[in-house]
């Protein structure tokens, strides 16, 4: 491609998560492809110091609201100012604000759809909830593409909110296995910053603390240490009120000392260094940046049958799923994984092996910018 073109990246989330990771990865890695790229955000946000580290330029640009129509106009103006070619919307409140600012501007507007829209047959034909309804409509008509990072939610938008097929492009994660398998070399030092003997199984969950499922992997862990498993849980990732509530729920259990809250780390390789196997009992998602780490990290994982997840996890060789909300399965599946080195070692290099070979952040990048190429030249012929 001959001509550098512009993108803007556009969130509004105000936490960490795999979705701003993957916005990150690709703000560093699109310019070598032809294509300088921008974040719009809330300055405001902690995580906007990871992006300008990276040399990323930010404009502030926060969204107050899913309807915030002065955002929209603010966005259009910035669009036109600064030549951007392409918007592409990241969060769901950003999705009709800036893509209808970008609409007026005249860019080529996407937006990637990073989890599980969760609209059933009841909310959009029975209930018939105007919001949700108002939501699907503006993904139809507003956007010139949507990438979903599962087959599944790819599935939604088209079959729940009537987006296209043509509309719909399906683009996994990917994530740097490098750093991961580097920090192998680390894995006593942070079984020693927990206090974990040679002897314990750590298994660890990143997630948020807010809506991941780590009740039904507390109560899984009591089952176990019922049971004369010795078993540490780390817990890493961070929440507006998920902490408190599972040091609690811990306490009571009686696995205070046998759960580490370890907050929002920057050292994760090291953390999943540390671990034996990784459990994700989340009740949804989309296509999990911590599952392809964990997998990359060359561990077991143990996810629910859910989302994206089935499409990382193949049962028996890189792991094993289980039902959402089903205690008991999962506690067997950690039983199983626990009592078994052997089989840790050898589903954790299938996954590993999966990762390094399906879900690099090389191939994503790339694909994105074919997307951008595919926009921004199908224009460019209507135009002529």
């Amino acid at each position: 491609m001959g001509t550098r073109r512009k993108v803007l990246m556009v969130h509004n989330y105000s936490s960490w998560g795999g979705n701003l990771a993957t916005v990150l990865a690709l703000c560093r890695e699109l310019p070598a492809r032809g294509f300088d790229t921008a974040l719009a955000a809330p300055a405001s946000q902690p995580y906007v110091a990871r992006f300008r580290e990276a040399g990323v330029r930010v404009y502030d640009a926060e969204i107050r609201t899913k309807h915030d129509l002065l955002a929209a106009r603010r966005y259009a103006a910035l669009v036109r100012r600064e030549g951007f070619d392409v918007l592409h919307t990241h969060t769901r409140r950003a999705d009709f604000v800036a893509a209808l600012g970008g609409r007026r501007a005249g860019a080529a507007v996407v937006s990637t759809q990073h989890g599980q829209i969760n609209l059933d047959r009841f909310t959009l034909q029975v209930r018939r909830d105007l919001s949700a309804r108002f939501y699907c409509l503006c993904l139809r008509r507003l956007f010139d593409r949507h990438v979903a990072v599962s087959a599944e939610i790819a599935a939604e938008l088209r079959k729940r909110c009537r987006v296209p097929a043509e509309k719909v492009t399906h683009i996994p994660n990917g994530v740097e296995a490098a750093p991961f398998i580097e920090a192998g070399a680390e894995r006593l030092s942070f079984r020693y910053e927990i206090g974990a003997p040679r002897w314990a199984v750590v298994a660890t969950v990143v997630a948020s603390l807010d809506s991941k499922g780590h009740a039904d992997l507390l109560h899984a862990v009591a089952r176990l240490a019922a049971e004369g498993l010795d078993l540490r849980l780390v817990v890493a990732g961070e929440g507006q009120w998920g902490g408190p509530k599972i040091q609690a729920q811990a306490a009571e259990l009686g696995l205070a000392d046998r759960v580490h809250l370890v907050g929002l780390r920057d050292d994760i390789p090291r953390v999943l260094a540390g671990s034996d196997l990784f459990v994700l009992p989340t009740p949804s998602e989309g296509l999990s940046i911590a599952l392809l780490e964990a997998m990359a990290a060359g561990l077991p994982v143990i996810a629910t049958d859910v989302g994206g997840n089935p499409e990382l996890v193949e049962p028996g060789r890189t792991g094993l799923l289980v039902p959402v909300g089903d205690e008991a399965a999962l506690a067997s599946a950690v039983a199983e994984l626990a009592r078994d080195p052997a089989r840790r070692r050898a589903l954790g290099r299938a996954g590993r092996s999966r990762v390094t070979l399906e879900f690099t952040v090389n191939k994503m990048v790339d694909r994105y910018a074919a997307l951008y190429e595919e926009l921004l030249g199908a224009r460019g012929e209507a135009e002529a």
